[in-house]
């Protein structure tokens, strides 16, 4: 560079908002290059090396935000550094042969290295050209603090001005005094009052606005290395439908973030104007609106918004919504024009460099005729499957509206596979008899074995057949027959229960389970709903006669009547309207699930499997029945309780059970109380779950660790369906997922995921499971309007079939594995964002002292209960500070509450509405748990630091164990922070430092280590 530009710069600028949010995103990026960018500039090959060097040089001058460098203290600031001669640190000529793999090699080697952006100019540049002169390509590594997606086009309109016509050195300089004096103006220009209240608008738009969370499988981490992953692919979008591009493709990559994040509001980070930092554009998505209208009226209009406020920055806009990122996903959409001197340079496209800052970004480049589309996505939170998803979802999408812009937006996508929908374990069993006859076989292949062993009695198969004849004969005697529903509370054991199912099954008759322990007025409404011509066992409705166990016996035994299309059981369940609902279940099905049972389970003869649940669970029919199909022995649960989990485990031991069926709350009790006891079980074989979400840690797979030769088996299923996904875990299994996922489906059950749109939704999307196939109950007895309603055609299977409408989400992960994510109609959110209590119990759980956590939602805020370890109190103060330090701030709890015991509901589910009670009673009392205590600070130090963080944040006292961030911090008021404690301590607190330990105590802790002697 020519002597002329050697000449004394300002030695001290302010950084804008949007630098200084990214300087403190640079502080704390985990991945030293998530902020570089890698851009190819494709040039005329018939410029020389030394005119391509000078003009690259020129275009760097003339860009002072190319020479600045950046420091925090002891205020931010930039300083602007002289031009240097020549800017390129890289020249490789090779035989035009070999320049596709030199131009990537290179890219490889100026991408990747870190930048220090306080010690110099955050670029590095690199020139590859072909010996033979056939092409020339420029390598732009870049910090985006310095160059972005908007301005390397003028940067590159710079270049090949200078390569056309390169102007004379005095003419450069000039030129470059120019440029600086006007960018000085800029960055020394006060914000317009409007545009503060412009921003202030803003931000209270986006703060309604969900946050985006695409592949939204529990565990995710709250941060990441920033490693990123790339597909792309080509789309032809014709004329834009007569849009511009950027609301074409913004309206279509909403419309597919919609799809695949269940959600009818998606903020899209797009890069316009002269922002250094994308914008978020609000995209509110109909399924009913028609692609031309809602490009039109809606995208169009959001874009525009977002231009028209193009002087707000990024930071600003985070720290008066009082939450980050803004955005998940970007967009950026090369310009269209070719630039001035398109001769000169060629192409400009933006290269990957294995790193990302957002969870996706989408690049739009027209090439050839089509459009280059590429997705980038994080590889810690997006698999390559889910990547390749919704991909594949925004090509459908552009090549549909283009075809035919009159399609709502739910047209615009397609069904996924089916493949994955009837995707099984391998298994695949046939049941070969019905119920009774496959009873009736085993009885008489092995009468002498015991089908039934309860305290003093065991019922040999030869009995359990004699007694359900005779029983048989006594409900024919009094009017039962085929088809009739019959009541079961027998209160005399369970031998007689399980003769009097056999019984009922023999007559082609059904069997209604009626608990005692249910409110009599709902048994009544049960057994008339039912049309229940009589009950075996205890008088527990008035509104059917009931018939002892023992009266029924004496009757002569009659001829079978068995049906195998006969229903088998009635179950009743919770209805939406207040009255219970009863759910009529045919026999093919249950015959296939046990034969999958006893295949799966490997059951045989010497299985002995425990009869723990109700009878008025659907559990109990795969305790019993496989059981007696395989000649195995159903082991009675007395004399334990099963309220009481050490009666249970010592009950499991005494008998030598093989096989245990528990519901998800009894889990960690009995895995706990193994450990503690150091109980071992020898026979155990398989130990299965259900009934609410599993999550398991370190206590559970040490159990199967200890128990080598025991599977846990988590299941899932509705009453309208049973047992329908399994999902095995075992103790040398390489990947113990926290949340566990409910599985595949079994053998004969399409389980459909189907999206906001209708369609069967790919892997990493959100929806609501549907279920079809084999596994359908009858529908709901005598309610025909109902069963309508859930039991809907199946628009994916077989014509003619029907599928169950089940109301739960769910999500398909990349192996194919559905993954529970709550109800359809109660899902928790907090701060717009859905959480997954379990993964805060997980969490919570791996604590010092704490035995079980519990959480539970109160309004907008979660409640978190801890059971301890007997003889141990862990300190709520040291709970809050691991979950602070593991889940972002909307999962922290305000109420952390201890308790002596954690209740179960009567069918054995986790009570949370019991123990909210219980923390409204402590409120009422004047109690908090840990929340709402006045802060206790441990030193001066503290003290001044808390009252620091009050004034910058313009809160109340803030304790020293809470995150600032939760107090309303943000990236521009922590460089405040570290401004003051600077000034006041003589400190530097590194930012990723106080990041890493966001709280008073935190950052004390960070500015002893850094005084050596201050206290």
């Amino acid at each position: 560079m020519d002597a002329t530009l050697e000449r004394t710069v300002r030695t001290e600028l302010p950084v804008t908002p949007a630098q200084l949010g990214l300087l403190v995103a640079h502080a704390r990026a985990a991945g030293p290059s998530a902020y570089h960018t890698l851009y190819r500039l494709d040039l005329d090959p018939r410029y020389s090396a030394e005119a391509v060097s000078r003009a690259l040089s020129g275009a760097v001058a003339l860009r002072p935000t190319m020479r600045q460098i950046f420091g925090l203290l002891p205020r931010p600031h930039a300083r602007l550094v002289a031009p240097v001669a020549d800017v390129v640190t890289l020249q490789v000529a090779v035989a035009a042969v070999d320049f596709a793999d030199a131009v990537s090699s290179v890219a490889g080697q100026i991408g990747q290295p870190a930048f220090d952006p306080g010690t110099e100019p955050a670029h590095r540049c690199a020139v590859v050209r072909a010996e033979e002169g056939t092409a020339c390509t420029v390598l732009l590594a870049v910090h985006c603090l310095l160059l972005d997606a908007v301005s390397i086009g003028p940067f590159a309109d710079d270049l090949a001005d200078l390569l056309t016509a390169p102007p004379t050195a005095a003419e450069l300089a000039m030129r470059v005094a120019d440029r600086e004096a006007a960018h000085v103006e800029h960055l020394e220009a006060s914000p317009a009052p409007t545009a503060r209240d412009r921003s202030a608008a803003w931000a209270r738009r986006l703060r309604r606005v969900p946050s985006l969370e695409l592949a939204p499988v529990p565990g995710r981490p709250a941060r990441t290395s920033l490693t990123g992953g790339q597909v792309r692919g080509e789309v032809d979008a014709g004329a834009c439908l007569g849009f511009p591009p950027q609301v074409l493709f913004a309206g279509l990559y909403a419309a597919t973030l919609a799809r695949h994040a269940n959600t009818s509001q998606v903020v899209i980070g797009t890069e316009v104007g002269r922002s250094a930092d994308p914008l978020p554009v609000i995209v509110e998505v109909d399924w009913a609106h028609t692609v031309d209208a809602y490009l039109s009226t809606v995208v169009g209009p959001a874009v525009e918004a977002a231009r028209a406020d193009a002087d707000i920055s990024l930071a600003q806009l985070t720290a008066e919504t009082g939450r980050g990122p803004l955005h998940a996903a970007v967009l950026a959409v090369a310009a269209t024009e070719p630039h001035r001197a398109y001769a000169a340079v060629r192409a400009v496209r933006r290269l990957g460099n294995g790193t990302v800052r957002s969870d996706l970004r989408l690049g739009v480049t027209p090439q050839d005729g089509h459009w280059l589309v590429e997705l980038e996505y994080d590889r810690e939170l997006i698999a390559p499957a889910v990547a390749d998803g919704l991909l594949a979802s925004l090509r459908t999408a552009v090549r549909r509206a283009v075809d035919d812009r009159t399609r709502t937006l739910a047209e615009l996508f397609t069904d996924a596979s089916t493949a994955a929908s009837v995707r099984s374990d391998g298994r695949h069993p046939r049941a070969t008899a019905g119920l009774y006859e496959a009873v009736e076989a085993v009885a008489r292949q092995q009468p002498t074995a015991v089908a039934v062993r309860e305290p003093g009695r065991d019922l040999t198969y030869a009995d359990l057949l004699a007694t359900a004849g005779r029983m048989a004969g006594g409900l024919a005697a009094r009017g039962v027959g085929p088809g009739d529903v019959v009541g079961l509370a027998v209160d005399s054991g369970l031998a007689d229960s399980v003769a009097a199912i056999v019984a009922v099954l023999r007559l082609g008759a059904t069997f209604l389970p009626l608990d005692a322990t249910v409110p009599r007025r709902r048994l009544d409404d049960m057994v008339r709903s039912a049309s229940c011509r009589l009950v075996i066992g205890a008088p527990v409705a008035s509104a059917a006669p009931a018939v002892p166990v023992a009266e029924l016996a004496t009757a002569a035994a009659v001829a079978s009547a068995a049906d195998p299309d006969a229903p088998v059981y009635v179950m009743y369940t919770s209805g939406s309207a207040g009255a219970p609902k009863g759910v009529l279940m045919g026999q093919a099905w249950l015959a296939e699930l046990a034969a999958w049972q006893i295949d799966a389970l490997a059951m045989n003869g010497d299985s002995r499997f425990l009869q723990y649940a109700p009878l008025s669970s659907d559990v109990c029919f795969q305790e019993i029945v496989p059981t007696l199909l395989c000649g195995g022995t159903v082991l009675s649960l007395a004399p334990a309780d099963r309220r009481d989990p050490l009666a249970v485990l010592r009950h499991v031991a005494d008998t030598g059970a093989t096989h245990v069926y528990l519901p998800t709350a009894a889990l960690r009790p009995m895995v706990q109380l193994i450990g503690d006891r150091g109980t071992h079980l020898p026979d155990l074989r398989y130990l299965c779950v259900s009934g609410e979400q599993l999550t398991v840690d370190e206590q559970e797979r040490e159990f199967l660790r200890r128990h080598p030769h025991c599977t846990l088996v988590n299941h899932y299923g509705p009453t309208e369906t049973q047992a329908v996904t399994t999902y095995r875990l075992r103790g040398d299994d390489p990947a113990w997922p926290g949340h566990v996922p409910i599985g595949v489906p079994l053998p004969g059950v399409a389980a459909y995921v189907v999206d906001a749109t209708g369609h069967l939704a790919p892997p990493g999307v959100v929806g609501e499971l549907h279920l079809g196939g084999r596994c359908l109950a009858a529908g709901y007895l005598n309610d025909p309007e109902l069963t309508a309603a859930r039991f809907v055609p199946d628009t994916f299977g077989p014509a003619g079939g029907l599928m169950y409408r089940t109301g739960d989400l769910v999500v398909r992960n990349d192996r194919d594995e559905l993954v529970f994510l709550g109800r359809l109609d109660s899902q928790v959110k907090i701060q717009g964002q859905r959480v997954e209590l379990g993964e805060i119990e997980v969490v919570a759980a791996r604590v010092l002292g704490v035995r079980q956590a519990v959480a539970a939602v109160r309004g907008e805020q979660i409640a978190l209960f801890l059971l301890p370890h007997p003889g141990a109190a862990p300190d709520p103060s040291r709970v809050r500070e691991h979950l602070a330090a593991t889940l972002p701030a909307h999962m922290r709890p305000q109420w952390i509450v201890p308790v002596t015991a954690v209740p179960t509901t009567t069918s054995g589910k986790t009570d949370r509405a019991a123990l909210l009670h219980r923390l409204d009673e402590l409120l009422a009392a004047g109690g908090h748990g840990d929340a709402a205590r006045p802060p206790v600070h441990l030193g001066a130090l503290e003290r001044d630091l808390a009252a620091l963080w009050s004034r910058i944040l313009g809160v109340g006292d803030i304790p020293h164990d809470h995150s600032v961030f939760d107090h309303g911090a943000s990236s521009l008021t922590v460089l405040d922070a570290l401004t003051a404690i600077h000034a006041a301590y003589g400190v530097t607190v590194p930012v990723a430092d106080l990041y890493a330990a966001p709280t008073v105590a935190g950052i004390a802790a960070a500015i002893r280590a850094g005084a050596g002697t201050l206290r």
